[in-house]
């Protein structure tokens, strides 16, 4: 197949991988995945990621904001869309975006939508509390509702998400959940992780952006009453200030000297990271965003061998049950943490479950739904 392929952001230098890297990056090996590549200027500094696609420049733009890029640069989308589905004789489009995959209507060829979370959540949350947040989301739901309608198939991650589509009038949802290169993330002995480190445990960690769809207040808050136990925090902040408000949460609650942020790291290098960790964390704030989805993280923590501690989400609990844990609150995250350290499950357990989940097999369904829409 020769496959066009829509992102949801810059491929090659966007700090956190998606999941279509991923999977796309394992189907380049046998076919044509050409890539339109958004050059966000936000992340222009970032060190590229190698990626077996072949990518098609999609245009840089001056605006930060990447609302305001792809407002800025939606006919250039359109006219390089035709263009490369033209020349290169495109078979299908997978699509992740909003507007650009709504110009993607008007190439002519099958698309496949990847819904992968409420897309007008995701594209409103940069601006919290907001008119112009609320004008995105109002925006973004209607031109979503299109890309889903046009679709000839829809691909979701969860079977809440895939209940909500189908509600909405799409007749044809193949659910493919989140997963994990386990070839790169694999267990280190715990105490040589955290010599690496420097790090003294127990140590709770969490991996992943820095925005306000996480809900990192929660395990901040409960700090103080967890004596000796330590947080890392791995990831970067992508446009808001959420990760300056945690840090000024944690000099309020007198327990910044016990948490370490460290920025982005590299995908490929969080191996010891996790394995330093006696708990991995997936704090959520209580949105559809993260309510029906199921993020990668969870299967990252696993393929390191390590607990999972999560809000508790409706599409977590019904995908993966008891096989994790969950908390509610301040009083039930602090109980949690007591339990899970008092555990000491075997940590093979866990990497036997993200195994299951390897990104390799998930791109051969994958390769099965793109086929199908043909």
């Amino acid at each position: 197949m020769k496959i066009l392929v829509i992102p949801t952001t810059d491929w090659i230098r966007h700090p956190v991988p998606n999941r279509l890297n991923f999977i796309f990056d394992a189907l380049a090996e046998e076919h044509e995945v050409y890539v339109l590549h958004f050059e966000l200027s936000r992340f222009r500094d970032n060190q590229p990621r190698h990626t077996s696609c072949t990518l098609v420049p999609a245009g840089t733009s001056p605006a930060e904001d990447p609302s305001r890029y792809y407002l800025t640069s939606a006919f250039s989308h359109l006219r390089k869309i035709r263009e490369v589905v033209k020349d290169e004789g495109i078979d299908v489009i997978l699509s992740a975006n909003i507007l650009p995959s709504f110009m993607a209507n008007f190439a002519g060829v099958p698309i496949v939508f990847d819904y992968l979370d409420h897309l007008e959540e995701s594209a409103s949350i940069y601006y919290p509390g907001t008119l112009f947040g609320r004008m995105v989301k109002l925006g973004v739901s209607l031109m979503t509702r299109q890309n889903l309608l046009r679709a000839r198939t829809v691909i979701t991650v969860t079977e809440e998400l895939k209940v909500y589509l189908q509600g909405i009038g799409v007749s044809r949802v193949e659910v493919i959940p989140n997963g994990v290169d386990t070839s790169l993330l694999q267990p280190m002995p715990q105490e040589e992780a955290r010599r690496s480190l420097g790090l003294e445990g127990p140590v709770l960690g969490y991996v992943g952006s820095l925005e306000h769809w996480v809900d990192l207040e929660t395990v901040v808050t409960a700090l103080p009453r967890l004596k000796g136990v330590n947080l890392l925090v791995i990831g970067p902040g992508l446009f808001t200030d959420y990760g300056d408000k945690i840090k000024a949460l944690a000099r309020d609650q007198g327990v910044d000297s016990r948490i370490r942020f460290t920025g982005a790291v590299p995908y490929s290098e969080l191996g010891p990271y996790i394995s330093a960790m006696d708990i991995g964390l997936n704090p959520l704030k209580m949105m559809k965003k993260n309510e029906y989805a199921a993020g990668g993280k969870v299967f990252n923590y696993l393929s390191c061998g390590r607990p999972v501690l999560s809000s508790r989400m409706v599409s977590l609990e019904r995908l993966l049950g008891d096989q994790i844990y969950y908390y509610d609150d301040v009083e039930g995250f602090v109980h949690q943490v007591g339990q899970i350290l008092q555990s000491g499950k075997d940590p093979a357990v866990y990497r036997e479950l993200a195994l299951k989940y390897d990104w390799r097999a998930l791109a051969r369904v994958y390769e099965g739904v793109l086929q199908g829409a043909l």
